[in-house]
């Protein structure tokens, strides 16, 4: 299995542009190589930037095709990743609210 195959087996997304950009800005350099145990922070912290990118997409309808991501759910895996790895504790900034807690961090 490559990276970008274990990308999108935690994922069941498929956009190649999305991906690439996504692999790239995590510093994962070689989409076809080998995925390994040593990739799998990088992998999961990409997994978490792509449930960023699908939280912000619009409900999309042509036919009978319609997509609509569970926004609520997406974010809830995203914020468990980043805990996982230890790049979100457990407070958080809300955009035109404030801190929730004491200690800001950004989601």
């Amino acid at each position: 299995m490559t990276r970008l195959e274990a990308l999108q087996s935690m994922l069941e997304y498929e956009n190649d542009d999305l991906l690439a950009k996504v692999m790239i800005d995590r510093g994962i350099s070689d989409s076809t190589a080998e995925y390994s145990a040593a990739d799998q922070r990088s992998i999961e912290l990409a997994a978490a930037d792509v449930y960023l990118a699908l939280i912000a997409f619009p409900k999309f309808r042509e036919g009978s095709k319609y997509i609509d991501y569970a926004k609520g759910a997406l974010m809830s895996l995203r914020r468990e990743l980043l805990k996982k790895w230890g790049v979100l504790q457990d407070t958080v900034i809300t955009p035109g609210i404030g801190n929730l807690n004491s200690n800001p961090q950004v989601w």
